[in-house]
């Protein structure tokens, strides 16, 4: 077995588990490598709790970004919100709200940075994203404003992959979401993740994100682009 780590990126060539030390979480990339063809493509799992996911058929994973901490900003600008708009203040309502924006758009322009980086670290010419159409529907939020503010985030995000991939020569393809997060790529079989772990019966078990990009990258099911129906 040849495994290196560094940090958050983890190399696997053989088939065994594998553990990353930033995030604490084993990671599986058993019987993968060898039963797909994908040379070359990356597939890219964006969430919430961890912001994305990368896979590429040579067993390289990583995780970028902090979910906790995302969501800690959000909070705290939404607590100046209301407070200000108590107050009946809407100017400043206005500039917390451009703050906020400002904020999460740079992270957004240094995950994608990051994540095409990646890419081009593997030589990858097609990153594989999911379309966007109904994929906040796994994130289970029942506010319409959250289910809003993820999905413009999700699209601002795979935007900026998008653009700085094209620039690096890089082509964007996006795949049906559909069953990403439950379908073993060994087996074939469908079953729900425990909270942030995925296991199957036939022995594969992983992280759920890092499920969806694998799922991801080995999906046949082009759809082209991000909002296509």
């Amino acid at each position: 077995m040849k495994c290196k780590s560094n940090n958050n990126v983890i190399y696997s060539y053989k088939y065994h588990v594998v553990f990353c030390p930033k995030y604490r979480r084993p990671v599986l990339v058993d019987g993968v490598v060898d039963a797909f063809s994908n040379d070359n493509v990356m597939g890219v799992d964006l969430g919430i709790k961890c912001p994305a996911v990368s896979y590429c058929p040579d067993g390289s994973v990583k995780f970028y970004g902090n979910g906790r901490k995302n969501k800690y900003i959000r909070r705290h600008y939404n607590n100046l919100r209301k407070r200000f708009q108590k107050a009946k203040k809407p100017k400043a309502v206005v500039k917390i709200n451009n703050k906020e924006q400002r904020i999460m758009k740079d992270i957004d322009h240094k995950l994608s940075r990051e994540i095409v980086n990646t890419a081009k670290a593997h030589d990858v010419s097609v990153i594989k994203l999911e379309r966007l159409q109904n994929i906040r529907s796994a994130t289970r939020t029942s506010r319409k404003n959250n289910h809003s503010l993820h999905t413009w985030s999700f699209y601002r995000l795979a935007t900026f992959i998008e653009y700085k991939a094209k620039l690096a020569g890089i082509e964007v393809e996006y795949v049906d979401p559909a069953y990403t997060s439950q379908i073993c790529p060994i087996c074939g079989s469908v079953h729900h993740a425990n909270d942030r772990n995925y296991t199957c019966r036939c022995g594969f078990h992983t992280h759920r994100d890092l499920l969806g990009a694998i799922n991801i990258c080995n999906s046949t099911e082009y759809i082209g682009n991000r909002y296509t129906a």
